[in-house]
């Protein structure tokens, strides 16, 4: 198993600020208003700034999954951001030298690709690995992310020994600094390239804050690139700017909000588009759209990336039913409150598709009897067609007469159609009920974790 985007994401949240800790503390994040605690199984605060971390059950560092262990990397350190260490006068000299270095090393990277910090990125990948071999024989670095000049370091370490050890190493990166510079200059080589297409996804956003400025304007040429549309005074650069869900950005959220985001379908796009026209047009009192929705969708597949395929039900249940087993997979090999999650998530995966294949169920039900009624239709109208070519000899008038019995009113039951219909639309909202029975189940095993979690920690 490896930690989706959504997780890593919230593990480089404020990691300048925990890097000083030391191997084995607990530190707890709220990852979709659930509790989670993650020890640190190495740490790094010099040029480079980095932790490693292993998911327990609680804050007591019970059941360390060193299966998943995750390297996150911080990004360039910035001029007088140690002004805070005044105090500390020998921690604040030792900070403003490994500011100048870092701040260098990004300039550097503008020019030369890979920096210094590639190989310190490289090293801490070695001693993680050793530390965590010490402790679980089958451990392994499952995830890596990097914000910024660390992007193409942690790009080049993940694919460098992903392809040693013949393994996945799942990338997840922010807003890249100079990763275009990095390949070009053969820092990241073809076939590494070719490893992060499969296994990193890179998260940019729309203005290109700060990557602009790397001489190719924030290009990253691997990976799977999402990008998010930031607006005002939003940083870009941060990566805790976009809003993100599982292993891709909360397209829900930035739908409602009207913004563009890698990951959506034409519909929506299209929604957007004419609200931002809308918008303009009304701020500059300009009658007429002079087709501007148009000009939206074009940046969109420019900047964005191609439409997302819209899903049918049938796709959204062949989702679920994958997310059904390695949920159960993952139980397997699950305890403490990892366990409650992935139960609650397997609850809700099993509703939703209840719920989905009893509407599909429905609407086969109609289709069928809607075929059946039209192929019905179709024959009377051809027996009628060849009756009156083979009657010539008789009047029109009998012909009708003789056919009368011949009607889709007659032939067709349209009483059994109605109770056929009605026996599946019973059917579909007697699952939905069940459906949601089974979320009010979930919400049960939730609340009972944290009911006990309440419990014990008084």
């Amino acid at each position: 198993m490896t930690l989706s985007d959504e997780e890593v994401q919230n593990l480089q949240l404020g990691l300048k600020s925990k890097v000083r800790e030391k191997p084995g503390k607990i530190i707890r994040y709220y990852i979709n208003e659930e509790e989670r605690y993650f020890q640190i199984v190495n740490s790094m605060d010099a040029t480079t700034q980095a932790i490693a971390f292993v998911p327990v059950d609680d804050q007591k560092g019970n059941n360390p999954n060193y299966q998943e262990t995750t390297i996150v990397v911080a990004g360039t350190q910035i001029p007088f951001e140690h002004l805070k260490y005044f105090d500390e006068q020998g921690y604040f000299w030792k900070k403003d030298f490994d500011i100048t270095f870092s701040f260098s090393n990004a300039i550097d990277s503008t020019v030369f690709g890979l920096t210094a910090q590639a190989k310190d990125i490289d090293k801490f990948y070695l001693d993680t690995q050793q530390k965590i071999k010490s402790k679980d024989k089958n451990g392994v670095i499952s995830n890596m992310s990097g914000h910024s000049q660390a992007g193409p370091g942690v790009a080049y370490t993940a694919s460098k020994y992903g392809l040693k050890e013949n393994r996945t190493i799942k990338v997840t990166n922010f807003m890249d600094f100079a990763a275009k510079k990095a390949v070009d200059t053969g820092g990241i080589s073809k076939e590494q390239v070719a490893y992060l297409n499969k296994n990193a996804t890179i998260y940019r956003d729309s203005r290109r804050d700060v990557v602009n400025l790397d001489g190719n304007g924030g290009a990253v040429p691997y990976g799977k690139t999402m990008m998010f549309e930031v607006v005002g005074d939003e940083d870009g650069h941060s990566p805790r700017t976009p809003h993100m869900k599982g292993n891709a950005l909360d397209i829900d959220w930035y739908y409602k909000h009207n913004r563009f985001a890698s990951g959506m379908t034409e519909k929506q796009v299209r929604k957007i588009a004419e609200y931002k026209t809308k918008k303009i047009l009304d701020y500059y009192k300009i009658k007429g759209n002079y087709n501007l929705p148009e000009y939206y969708v074009k940046k969109y597949l420019d900047n964005y990336g191609p439409f997302a395929p819209e899903l049918t039900k049938q796709d959204l249940i062949s989702l679920n039913i994958k997310q059904i087993n390695e949920l159960k997979t993952a139980l397997k090999a699950s305890s403490g409150s990892k366990t409650i999650s992935l139960r609650e998530e397997l609850v809700r995966a099993s509703a939703e598709t209840a719920k989905l294949q009893a509407e599909v169920y429905e609407e086969e039900v109609k289709s069928k009897i809607e075929s059946a009624k039209e192929k019905v239709s179709q024959k009377i109208s051809s027996l009628k067609s060849e009756a009156y070519s083979i009657a010539h000899h008789l009047p029109s008038s009998e012909v009708e007469v003789l056919l009368s019995e011949l009607s889709l009113d007659i032939a067709w039951n349209s009483v059994k159609e109605s109770n056929t219909i009605s026996a599946a639309s019973d059917y579909k909202n007697k699952m939905s009920q069940i459906s949601d029975n089974l979320n009010k189940v979930a919400d049960r095993i939730i609340e009972s974790d944290q009911i006990g979690a309440k419990i014990f920690s008084n």
